[in-house]
């Protein structure tokens, strides 16, 4: 009776770890991978990322920039950012009230987005960003 209970125990463990070796197959091929920045950027990223880099400057996080916001945060990014920052915050702020709104920004580089997609594919590629090189 023990060498039976013995031969089914070892039985079992064996077979269980033959399934465990055994590697899934998968079900579907996995999609192409595709270079995302050869492929570039849909409005909705270039909104995004632009809204994201702009927000920063919203010292009180109350969901809009004030001008003393904006300058402090470029004074305090030396060389990153526009040479002037009040006319950049003037041309920015489309209603005149004095704020930048995540709105304003979206509005803005929507324009801007469809200047450099210059093939209307709705993407704007590498190719076609302007080259930043000194």
């Amino acid at each position: 009776m023990a060498r039976r209970t013995l031969c089914l125990t070892l039985t079992a463990c064996l077979s269980a770890s033959a399934a465990l070796a055994q590697t899934p197959q998968p079900s579907a091929p996995a999609p192409a991978t595709v270079d995302a920045k050869a492929d570039g950027v849909d409005l909705t990223t270039f909104q995004a990322r632009h809204r994201t880099r702009l927000m920063k400057a919203d010292a009180d996080h109350d969901g809009r920039i004030s001008e003393a916001e904006w300058t402090a945060w470029w004074a305090a990014h030396p060389g990153k950012g526009p040479a002037d920052p009040a006319k950049r915050f003037r041309r920015l702020d489309a209603n005149g009230d004095g704020y930048v709104t995540a709105e304003e920004i979206d509005a803005i580089t929507a324009k801007r987005f469809a200047r450099l997609d210059a093939d209307h594919d709705g993407r704007v590629t590498r190719a076609e960003r302007p080259c930043r090189c000194k």
